[in-house]
């Protein structure tokens, strides 16, 4: 329930909604809700995000997983982090 909670935020749009779920992301350590904001951020297209995400992400496989989502957004946000990871 929470997991489509959380997909409705994304479909919500909005830079307060984004905040809420780059919260829940941080305090929340179950994979399925993490993924949820994941997808949530992806929907919305919200690269400066995920980057922060990224790069405050301790375990490889969520940064992985991240990453993934984030090389199928255009942003300035995402191309620079993704040149800055390349080096």
């Amino acid at each position: 329930m929470r997991a489509s909670a959380i997909k409705s935020l994304g479909l919500m749009g909005g830079n307060g909604r984004s905040d809420v779920l780059v919260s829940i992301y941080q305090s929340d350590s179950n994979q399925e809700v993490r993924h949820a904001v994941l997808n949530a951020l992806f929907l919305q297209q919200n690269g400066k995000a995920m980057v922060d995400l990224a790069r405050a992400e301790k375990d490889p496989q969520m940064k992985q997983e991240i990453v993934k989502k984030m090389a199928l957004i255009h942003s300035k946000d995402v191309t620079d982090y993704m040149m800055e990871i390349l080096k």
